[in-house]
C-alpha cells in the first residue's frame, strides 16, 4: 500500500501539477496536511517523502495542527504567482472566512487538495489510491469524445436498470471537463478527478422518470439504497416511489422549504472512473461521485451555470444523486453500458 501511495502522489507531483517543469519549479511548493485520519496520515506521508527527495526546489511543508492560524493564512497570501499548494485534509481546513483554495486561485496561485479523507473507511482506503493513480492520458482523450458528443447533441436518454427513462432535450450547455490537465489556469482543484458535467439549455425540456440508487446525507457521506424513482417533469422533481428512504425524503422536504417550494434537477454528471464501482465503494460524496456512470444534482445552485437564474433566485445548496444506471444515449448514439462508456 505504501508504495502504490507514494507512485500515485508522485505522479500527482510530477505529472499533474509539474512541479519539475519551469514555471512552477521557480517557485515554492507548500504541503499543508494532518493527520487526524488514517488515510490523511498515509497521503501526507507521501507527499512528504516524494517533496522532500526534490533538493533543487523550494518546498515548506506545515502541519496544520502545529501552526497558528493567522500565521498560516499570512504565509499563504504571501505566495507569489504560480507557487504551488497542496492540501491534505480530514475534514476541510478552515482559517474563519478564508476560503484557501477560492483565494489561492484568484491570486494564481494553485492549489490542490485531498479532502474529507476522515470520511473514507478503513476498508476502503486502497479504493481511494486506486482512484487517484495516474491515468490522465487516458481520461483526456475519453473526455474530449464525450465533450464533442455532448456539444452537438440535441438530446439525452438515462435509461435505468428499471426501464425508467430520463429525457432531455433541445441541447445543451459547453460541457466542462475535470481530466487532471493542470496545465495553465486550469491548475487547481480536488482529487479524485475525471468527471464531465454540463447541463440542459432548456429546463424544461428534462421529462418522464429516474431510478436512484444512491444519495448522500447532510454529512456528505454516501448511502446506498434499494433502486427508488423520481419523477421529473420540466426539470422538477413532482413525485417519488413509495420505497424512496425516508431520509431522502426529508432531504426533499428540505430543498422544497429552502427553495420556494421547488425541487430542481440541475448538473449532469458524467463519471469516468472505472476504478470506483458499486461494489467498491468510497464513503465521501466528493470521491463516490466519480465512479463511472451519472449523476444529477439537485436544488438551484450551480456556482458554473449561476446565471441560468436570475440573481434574485435563492440558489442555496447543490446535492448530487447516483441512478441507477443502464444504458445513456446522446440522441441516438449508446455511450454508455454495462459499468462502462463505450466511446
Amino acid at each position: 500500500m505504501k508504495n502504490k501511495v507514494l507512485q500515485a502522489t508522485k505522479h500527482i507531483l510530477e505529472d499533474n501539477l509539474e512541479i519539475l517543469k519551469e514555471p512552477y519549479n521557480k517557485n515554492k511548493v507548500v504541503l499543508v496536511y494532518d493527520k487526524d485520519s488514517k488515510l490523511a496520515c498515509l497521503l501526507a506521508e507521501a507527499y512528504i517523502q516524494n517533496l522532500e527527495s526534490y533538493k533543487d526546489l523550494n518546498i515548506e511543508i506545515i502541519d496544520f495542527n502545529d501552526i497558528k492560524k493567522d500565521i498560516l493564512k499570512e504565509k499563504l497570501v504571501s505566495l507569489k504567482e504560480k507557487s504551488t499548494v497542496i492540501l491534505v485534509q480530514s475534514t476541510n481546513f478552515r482559517i474563519e472566512d478564508f476560503r484557501i483554495r477560492m483565494t489561492l486561485h484568484k491570486a494564481w496561485v494553485w492549489c490542490l487538495e485531498h479532502n474529507h479523507l476522515g470520511y473514507i473507511k478503513d476498508d476502503q482506503i486502497e479504493n481511494y489510491i486506486d482512484v487517484i493513480e495516474y491515468k490522465t492520458p487516458y481520461f483526456k482523450q475519453l473526455s474530449a469524445k464525450l465533450k464533442d458528443i455532448s456539444d452537438n447533441a440535441d438530446s439525452l436518454t438515462i435509461v435505468s436498470k428499471s426501464w425508467d427513462k430520463l429525457v432531455f432535450e433541445w441541447g445543451f450547455e459547453d460541457m466542462k471537463q475535470n481530466t487532471g490537465d493542470y496545465t495553465w489556469k486550469n491548475r487547481w482543484g480536488t482529487f479524485p478527478i475525471w468527471e464531465n458535467f454540463t447541463e440542459i439549455k432548456d429546463f424544461k425540456k428534462a421529462n418522464w422518470k429516474i431510478t436512484i440508487r444512491a444519495y448522500p446525507d447532510t454529512k456528505m457521506l454516501v448511502h446506498h439504497a434499494e433502486p427508488f424513482t423520481l419523477e421529473i417533469k420540466e426539470s422538477l422533481v413532482v413525485w417519488w416511489s413509495d420505497n424512496t428512504p425516508n431520509e431522502f425524503v426529508e432531504i426533499l422536504e428540505m430543498i422544497k422549504k429552502s427553495e420556494d417550494w421547488e425541487i430542481y434537477l440541475r448538473e449532469l454528471g458524467f463519471w469516468l472512473n472505472n476504478w470506483i464501482s458499486w461494489e467498491k465503494k468510497l464513503a465521501d460524496v466528493n470521491a463516490f461521485e466519480r465512479i463511472a456512470g451519472f449523476h444529477m444534482s439537485l436544488w438551484k445552485k450551480h456556482w458554473i451555470y449561476r446565471k441560468k437564474f436570475h440573481r434574485k433566485v435563492t440558489q442555496r445548496y447543490h446535492i448530487d444523486i447516483f441512478s441507477d444506471t443502464d444504458k445513456i444515449f446522446f440522441d441516438d448514439k449508446l455511450i454508455f453500458e454495462d459499468e462502462k462508456y463505450i466511446i
